[in-house]
């Protein structure tokens, strides 16, 4: 092989790992574990209420998990339809987030997705 394509497959490989990098660097790559049903398939917001009564005991076990630094609400992820819910996490570490699925993966959850948010 010529040096000159060696040097032109070189440059084609470099240019490659700088765009590849660029794109994960600016979230144009999802890599998110935190991932939700499509809309149409999410709970109405009323249902989403109704879970997050019915299961309190599980929410404050996951609050209990820091210092208040998890907040459990229910969220509208879906900017075209506003009536669609979720059970929102907001935590603020890594530690807080492996504890919260750890937990979740032990228990049956709240009946409807969870969307677990790093602040």
């Amino acid at each position: 092989m010529k040096s000159s394509s060696k040097i032109m497959i070189g440059v084609v490989v470099g240019l490659l790992l700088v765009v590849g990098a660029a794109a994960l660097l600016n979230g144009w790559i999802p890599l998110s574990r935190d991932t939700y049903p499509s809309c149409d398939k999410l709970p109405t917001v009323a249902e989403a209420n109704a879970a997050l009564t019915r299961h309190q005991d599980l929410a404050e076990e996951i609050k209990s998990l820091s210092d208040g630094g998890i907040d459990i609400e229910v969220g509208k992820p879906c900017p075209d339809d506003q009536n669609r819910g979720l059970i929102m996490v907001r935590y603020g570490s890594k530690s807080e987030r492996d504890n919260i699925s750890d937990l979740l993966s032990r228990r049956d959850g709240f009946g409807i997705p969870v969307h677990l948010v790093k602040r």
